[in-house]
């Protein structure tokens, strides 16, 4: 790297936004918690540091009056060796697969690990698809890859040692000017330990997230119950790519049963942030040297949300890593001069951009068009490389996220659906679908005034960022003139920023991906200046917020979310379960079968169901609707006569009908998703009186004042509002108190 800024005022600038940064980030308030300020979490840390500075006091409860401790590791080891088997599956697939691509690329070891690591469980979920389509969810089948690469490995191994050639790496001729100490290693390694201990431990937290508990979990239940993967139309979700999913499937297969195995695959998503966090490492390594990486690597993994989306399982966890690692590799790429190396280096660039596509379709917006418009970029000096970086880049990509494509294709006749309805159209989508669709994905307005708004919430408001990223992120601004990679990482953090803003609907997890790029930005601000000051500063600030970090991974459980650590984990299971999930796994048997309205997270029950998703036809509606009336969603649909909707329900074989209003007013409420207007309180007392119904059965109350005032009218109707027909049947008046009462979860039997 040339020199640094010969200017003071460049160091004056770069202290002040660091002290600066560091006084408004810890003392302001969170974003989704305006009632907790930040001050909490640093006094907490400082009082609580004896054991913060145990790597091994990880041993909080996910409740009071629970046992929890080291001696209930051994409840964990089944989860713990079903992940480790799919892990090393994957490996080995990796590996067997990149030999010869990655031989002459200039790699270094750590870069070769996280290739192999990401294209392994990259091929292991398309693999599944394949099977699972095939209706082949049996272990030797999903595991038969493994085994065949396992052999092939080994194979490589002696042809290797007998021609005594290996892959070239490059560890030793990396730039580093002030190589880390082992002093340094062990501190940072001291400092990592509790992250990653918690990390994999909180990754075994049953499932409690809504999306988790609808379609990330859902999906892979479903699937395995049924012993093939198919379309499932009443829950959309599961058209999207699941990469990650696919490996919690693969999970539930391997442990033969989809309950613990939901715990074993989130543990292989946990894995997801471990390879981020070697990835951010190997990338700041290359160009900055083995000190920033240290650094880069615990900005990284100590940022609350990497334990949030291992705790949730998200799909954000995959995508992260493929972002990341694909901006890894086209780095290299662009700094390789002979064709001959850069070729089989673009092609594994194209996969891992497919891969991150094959996670979420987003992928595409935030990978495959930035990384594939810097790799032509590249070449801008010779036009005719084009072609051939493009044929070659789009070749990987498409192998990696085309057969989640062809699948949509076989399923629906549109490869994205259910997006681009306009293009390919959907068997069973229709406009008003697309409608509702963009008004709940779509970003509520684009005002240039809120932009300064909405940045603060990335900075400093998210409820789960950390105060290292950007403050010492954004001195590496003062690189831009003198260093090459400061751009690249630069122009990824802006275009994700610019794509968030303006085509997402801002959720603070869809912003997430860029958090390891800022990462490798902060660490590489270590070499912005080369005085003791600066160090000791940038030193001083990593310290004090991975203690903050580590406090608010250890005890802030209603910010992060549930999480099992050490906890027994039989009372942490009944944690995850909704009460009325618990009632009902309690009192009715697998005999008995239930259409559910409303709830959608339906992930915990142990009974025969059916459900639809928000973004489905209601399977009531679908169901009990008189199909001479066409008025769909209309609250003065006809319905049946109760006869024949007695009988449906008797020929699909549902026992009981439970219907959650809470859900329904959720979605109802403004600026929401909407629901069905033909679901109504009036539809289902008629069926009580037809005797198609029982009674129902009161599940859930709520005093009807700790409503807010919009929720009320939407039930009861207003001036410009209609209200819900027949709403009066969902109150009732207590016994004591006089307190009116609004009963939204309802449990009939159906006669």
């Amino acid at each position: 790297m040339a020199d640094e800024p010969k200017f003071s005022v460049h160091k004056a600038v770069a202290v002040l936004w660091i002290v600066g940064f560091c006084f408004v980030f810890y003392t302001s308030n969170l974003g989704n918690n305006p009632s907790l300020s930040r001050n909490l979490f640093w006094l907490d840390a400082i009082g609580n540091l004896p054991a913060l500075l145990n790597p091994f006091d990880v041993s909080h409860a996910a409740a009071t009056n629970v046992d929890s401790g080291w001696h209930l590791l051994p409840q964990r080891w089944p989860f713990i060796r079903t992940a480790a088997l799919v892990l090393l599956s994957s490996l080995v697939i990796g590996t067997t697969i990149t030999h010869s691509l990655l031989r002459t690329s200039g790699v270094t070891r750590c870069e070769r690990f996280v290739i192999e690591a990401g294209l392994g469980l990259s091929l292991q979920s398309l693999w599944t698809l394949i099977a699972g389509a095939a209706g082949h969810l049996t272990i030797s089948a999903l595991f038969a890859p493994g085994g065949l690469c396992a052999a092939a490995t080994v194979v490589f191994i002696g042809i290797n040692r007998a021609r005594e050639t290996s892959f070239t790496d490059l560890s030793d001729s990396l730039p580093d000017d002030a190589p880390a100490s082992r002093r340094i290693w062990l501190l940072a390694g001291f400092t990592a330990l509790p992250f990653a201990i918690l990390l994999l431990l909180d990754g075994m937290t049953p499932p409690f997230d809504f999306d988790v508990c609808e379609y990330h979990m859902q999906g892979p239940k479903e699937w395995f119950q049924a012993g093939r993967i198919s379309f499932l139309e009443h829950n959309v979700y599961t058209s999207f790519p699941f990469l990650s999913e696919m490996l919690i499937l693969d999970s539930m297969v391997l442990a033969d049963d989809w309950n613990d195995g939901s715990l074993s695959g989130k543990l292989v998503l946990a894995c997801f942030q471990l390879l981020t966090t070697i990835c951010v490492y190997a990338t700041a390594r290359r160009w900055f040297g083995t000190t920033p990486a240290l650094i880069a690597g615990l900005v990284y993994l100590t940022v609350p949300w990497t334990l949030r989306i291992s705790l949730i399982a998200y799909a954000e966890g995959a995508i992260t890593f493929y972002l990341m690692s694909t901006v890894m590799c086209a780095s290299i790429v662009v700094n390789l001069s002979s064709d001959s190396r850069t070729r089989p280096l673009i092609f594994v660039t194209g996969l891992l951009a497919g891969s991150a596509m094959a996670s979420k379709y987003p992928g595409v917006l935030s990978v495959v068009i930035p990384v594939g418009l810097y790799l032509l970029w590249s070449a801008r000096s010779n036009v005719q490389r084009w072609l051939p970086i493009a044929a070659v880049f789009s070749t990987g990509v498409l192998l990696t996220v085309g057969p989640w494509l062809i699948r949509n294709i076989h399923d629906t006749g549109n490869p994205v659906y259910p997006l681009l309805y306009g293009v390919f159209g959907a068997e069973d989508w229709s406009p008003e679908m697309v409608a509702k669709w963009k008004r709940a994905h779509s970003a509520p307005n684009h005002t240039v005034t809120e932009i300064p708004g909405h940045v603060m919430s990335i900075l400093v408001y998210s409820d789960w960022t950390s105060g290292l990223l950007f403050c010492l992120a954004a001195p590496t601004l003062l690189m831009l003139r003198r260093c090459v990679q400061a751009r690249w990482l630069w122009a990824m953090v802006l275009w994700m920023l610019v794509t968030w803003w303006a085509l997402t609907h801002r959720i603070d997890r869809f912003w997430i991906p860029i958090i390891p790029v800022v990462a490798v930005l902060a660490g590489a601000s270590w070499k912005l200046f080369k005085d003791r000051f600066w160090h000791v500063l940038i030193s001083v600030s990593l310290v004090f917020g991975c203690l903050v970090n580590l406090e608010t991974w250890r005890s802030w459980t209603g910010i992060v979310g549930l999480q099992a650590g050490l906890t027994d984990m039989n009372e942490v299971r009944k944690l995850a379960v909704p009460p009325v999930f618990q009632q009902i796994n309690r009192r009715l048997t697998k005999n008995d079968r239930i259409l559910i309205i409303g709830e959608a997270a339906v992930f915990h029950l142990q009974i025969p169901f059916f459900y639809n998703t928000v973004f489905d036809e209601s399977l009531f509606e679908q169901w009990t609707a008189d199909d001479s009336d066409d008025r769909k969603w209309s609250s003065e649909r006809k319905m049946k006569d109760p006869t024949a909707v007695r009988q449906e329900l008797k020929d699909r074989g549902i026992t009981h009908v439970l219907i959650n209003w809470g859900e329904i007013l959720r979605y109802r409420g403004p600026g929401n998703y909407t629901y069905t207007d033909y679901v109504s309180p009036a539809r289902f007392q008629q069926l009580v009186d037809a005797e198609v119904l029982s009674e129902p059965e009161i599940l859930g109350r709520q005093e009807w004042d700790q409503l807010s005032g919009t929720q009320r009218r939407t039930i009861m109707g207003g001036p410009d509002q209609k209200g819900w027909p027949g709403h009066e049947d969902l109150l009732s008046i207590e016994t004591f108190g006089k307190a009116k009462i609004w009963e939204p979860l309802r449990l009939y039997r159906v006669r």
